[in-house]
């Protein structure tokens, strides 16, 4: 969660306040900087700013004399310890005014730490634990001010620290950032004119042309002149800095998670592009260092996920069971047992979008300690848990800046089918019928975007609930918490998720007159089971939502039909999840949410 950007360099509060919107999706409870107007002046005291809410609210508050700034850090804050406040904002100061921290992460030993903070007569001005930081800091150094005696202080003080963090401090009469990494993102951007630190890569296109990666447990001075590390793995590696960056332009669309719904043909068909063989015939995702023969002879495969991804992970398991025979289990990331179900003869994958996802990386990490194999599919390229892994696939979907995911989800399921059809038996004419069906979906996808769904009525009688049930069968149970989590993070209403054959055992006590069900169910080997269930709703007063491509009678009891193009049953997760999309978004805007930016929510999640 929260983000970090500093800049070295001529304007650098404005390279940082540009760095700090195009990370705001990290969190934005609240947003500040600091500055240093004179890096000679070691009297002078940093200048901070903070606001609460989004960057835009911090920016106004800048006034004309943090132009005057060569140094600068600034962050973004998503709020663990302590209320959305000016006070627990970030960045914090010391008593006198000289030094300031930003930080992302949780200090696990705050209690023990602000025992000794208080008892050496520091004054706490927020609720925070990132406070105690900057006045441990301030206690180990006293009154030195070079930049060597400061790095040491500063390695003494994280040496202290329990938990996961990425720091950055400046320090009045230095002309750098110090900064600190472990269990949280941090990299070292530079091109001629700048050097910047921030919490991932992303906002470093277009300000640097070379990146370096911070390892867990690296401590660093850095300044234009250099980076003085104090690391005990490796020295630091710059490279080019390579891959896409879209800025954050919704174009036609009032919202970006508009426009990434419409994004999804063209980045599934990017996710196929070059993993099908010229002749159509098999799939051939690369990326993983087992071969397929190695991957089929394993005990199993494990998927590890969070929130979307880990809804698409049980499609994907389901897709490698069917497809290959393999044994596959998606996993809550969180509650992955390593020590039971992870050995030598087993590999473990991370989905991730962001590729920095706590919960995920823990996760693997447990898996390579038990001895397994590991590997990633995540979006973004290089990001801590591509690097761990060190072998895998991208999802290839371009920058995702909404919240709530839509082109990410889309194109996990679409890798992980590529994945179970690469490592299947060949030569099955079924495969290659799915495959010749896979390849025609984006086609589909776009025609079913462009068609006139026209989705007010049903948006009208969902504004009022209270509750929203979503059911499904098969695969399209999976779907149907997806679409669940979905219109839960962008309206705010309470929704929940079933297979439909749960119906009976527990979450038919929720219907009454008017309960809105909304029920997926293609023409597909489910559909005579899900017709009983969606009569079973109606009759106890369920207003039933429909989701099919194949018209039948059932509709007779239902209030509303979405219909979708008809294709191959095992592909009708990709169309039936669009329109459930499209539902959730214009809810929200139904019921004035900000669709982009949910209250409460962050878009890369690294803290547990």
């Amino acid at each position: 969660m929260c983000g970090i950007f500093g800049t070295i360099g001529d304007g650098a509060a404005f390279r940082t306040i540009e760095g700090l919107r195009r990370l705001e999706y990290r969190g934005y409870d609240s947003s500040g900087i600091a500055v240093l107007l004179d890096c000679s002046d070691s009297n002078l005291k940093v200048e901070t700013e903070r606001a609460v809410g989004y960057v835009s609210d911090l920016e106004s508050k800048i006034t004309e004399k943090f132009k005057k700034s060569n140094l600068a850090i600034g962050h973004t804050r998503w709020a663990t310890h302590g209320g959305i406040t000016i006070d627990n904002a970030h960045p914090h100061s010391s008593n006198d005014g000289l030094m300031s921290v930003v930080h992302n992460g949780i200090i696990e030993n705050t209690s023990k730490l602000l025992e000794e903070i208080v008892s050496s007569g520091y004054e706490l001005k927020s609720e925070t634990d990132t406070e105690l930081i900057i006045h441990l800091l301030h206690k180990q150094i006293g009154k030195e001010r070079d930049s060597n005696t400061v790095l040491k202080g500063f390695k003494k003080v994280i040496e202290k620290l329990e938990g996961a963090w990425a720091i950055a401090v400046i320090v009045s009469g230095i002309d750098g950032i110090f900064i600190a990494r472990n269990g949280a993102p941090l990299v070292i951007g530079r091109c001629p004119n700048c050097v910047s630190v921030s919490s991932d890569p992303m906002p470093l296109y277009g300000c640097c042309t070379e990146i370096a990666y911070l390892d867990d447990g690296d401590i660093a001075f850095v300044s234009d002149r250099g980076v003085n590390l104090l690391s005990n793995s490796s020295d630091l590696i710059f490279a080019p800095h390579k891959g896409d960056y879209s800025p954050e332009d919704p174009g036609i669309f009032p919202h970006m998670m508009l426009k990434e719904i419409h994004d999804q043909p063209v980045a599934l068909q990017n996710a196929i592009a070059g993993r099908v063989s010229v002749t159509g015939n098999d799939a051939l995702l690369s990326g993983f260092s087992l071969t397929p023969d190695k991957i089929r002879s394993l005990n199993s495969i494990n998927l590890v996920a969070c929130g979307t991804a880990f809804y698409a992970a049980q499609l994907g398991a389901r897709y490698i069971q069917t497809i290959s025979g393999i044994g596959a289990t998606a996993f809550l990331s969180s509650e992955f047992s390593a020590d039971i179900f992870a050995g030598k003869d087993t590999l473990t994958i991370g989905v991730t979008q962001s590729g920095e996802t706590k919960d995920t990386l823990d996760a693997l990490t447990r898996a390579k300690l038990a001895g397994g194999h590991i590997a990633s599919i995540c979006n973004v390229i290089d990001s801590t848990i591509a690097r761990f892994t060190g072998n895998g696939a991208y999802l290839y979907a371009g920058p995702e800046y909404s919240v709530a995911s839509t082109k990410a989800f889309t194109n996990m399921t679409a890798v992980l089918l590529l994945f179970s059809l690469t490592i299947a038996d060949r030569g099955q004419g079924s495969l290659r019928d799915l495959i010749a069906s896979m390849r025609r979906l984006p086609q589909k996808m776009t025609s079913f975007l462009l068609s006139d769904e026209d989705y007010a009525p049903i948006v009208e009688a969902l504004s009022n609930s209270k509750v929203v049930l979503f059911i499904g069968r098969g695969p399209n149970a999976h779907i149907a918490s997806e679409a669940a989590l979905k219109m839960m993070e962008v309206t705010y209403l309470p929704c929940l998720a079933y297979p439909a054959g749960e119906l009976k055992h527990g979450p038919i006590s929720l219907i009454e007159e008017g309960t809105p069900v909304i029920a997926i169910s293609p023409d597909d080997s489910h559909a005579a089971k899900m017709e009983a269930n969606i009569r079973e709703c109606a009759s106890r007063g369920a207003n039933v939502i429909l989701v099919t491509n194949k018209p039948s009678p059932v509709e007779d009891f239902c209030t509303h039909v979405i219909r979708t193009p008809q294709l191959d049953p095992f592909l009708s997760p990709f169309m039936s999840i669009m329109p459930l999309q499209l539902l959730a978004y214009h809810l929200a805007v139904r019921l004035g949410r900000n669709v982009d930016r949910p209250r409460n929510l962050a878009k890369s999640v690294t803290v547990v």
